[in-house]
């Protein structure tokens, strides 16, 4: 019989879906959140083949911006998307109890795991804390759990080790910039766990050399296609296409480096998807902007 870690199967894209949002606002003055859009995306994320992983609710999918139960109905939306052609994975954070509430509302829905988000209170109490809080989440739930680290949470290696045998834990998502700890880390776990990496397509070269299986990305809600050819190259030691793929990327990264997250969504809603403002402050992109990202996106090929 399988493990969940097994069955979980990390390898792959993990795209950090944006959120869209309504430019109608609720009684809080808030953007709504357009949960038709939420399964239109996923089900056109989820029709491109290859190994992909849909994160929602993470954070460029605004999760800071997010209650309780928005990311619910969002992870009820994604998974009616994806029908089951993909996998599902929803952010969850806040303090341990509500995070714990929020892993099992995301099984419920029908996610297969959960990404477990920094919380800085649980962060300043140290290694204690955080496995506590890890522990807490895994007994409430039967899916897979992901421990995220990050400059604010920079996971210890005596942790990893005790993540690795933990059998809920499916994978370690690594985005403090730490190429060379990956490595640290799969050695020292004598690769039980399986490592997915921040910092998008830029770094994927490195990281893989360093053992990673996967990648977070949020340009891949414009070039999932594309971010998957990355996945396979780098996968199968192919470093020569990895690099040349890699390269591809650059202008994108720069455009995304300047624009934020407004780029994604416009350049989502210039894809017939649903994109929007950015909650917090609004942000979508003038009209020179979108001129700008149009241009860039057809000089790339995805429009």
């Amino acid at each position: 019989m399988k493990t969940l870690r097994q069955s979980f199967n990390a390898r792959g894209v993990y795209v950090f879906v944006m959120t869209p949002f309504k430019t109608t606002t609720d009684q809080h003055g808030r953007y709504q959140v357009d949960l038709n859009g939420v399964e239109k995306n996923i089900a056109h994320f989820a029709s491109i083949p290859g190994e992909k992983t849909m994160v929602i609710c993470g954070g460029s999918g605004e999760f800071a911006n997010l209650s309780p139960a928005e990311v619910r109905d969002i992870a009820l939306a994604a998974v009616a998307g994806a029908r089951r052609r993909c996998k599902i994975v929803s952010g969850i954070g806040h303090t341990d109890k509500i995070a714990a509430k929020m892993a099992q509302a995301a099984q419920e829905a029908g996610c297969d795991g959960v990404l477990v988000m920094p919380h800085d209170p649980v962060v300043k109490k140290g290694d204690g804390a955080i496995w506590k809080r890890h522990q807490l989440i895994a007994k409430s739930i039967t899916i897979g759990m992901l421990p995220f680290r990050a400059p604010r949470q920079t996971l210890s290696i005596d942790l990893v080790k005790r993540f690795a045998k933990m059998p809920r834990v499916v994978a370690i998502k690594e985005e403090s910039g730490a190429v060379d700890w990956v490595r640290s880390g799969r050695r020292i776990t004598k690769n039980a766990v399986p490592f997915i990496t921040g910092g998008g397509e830029n770094m994927v070269p490195y990281y893989y050399l360093a053992g990673a299986v996967g990648f977070t990305t949020g340009m891949a809600n414009l070039t999932l296609a594309q971010s998957i050819a990355l996945h396979e190259a780098a996968i199968s030691n192919r470093w020569p296409l990895t690099m040349e793929l890699r390269d591809y990327f650059e202008p994108l990264t720069e455009a995304r480096r300047n624009l934020s997250n407004a780029m994604l969504k416009g350049g989502l809603e210039m894809m017939g998807l649903a994109g929007g403002p950015i909650r917090s402050n609004g942000k979508r992109l003038t009209p020179s902007e979108r001129r700008s990202v149009r241009r860039l996106l057809k000089q790339s090929n995805i429009l």
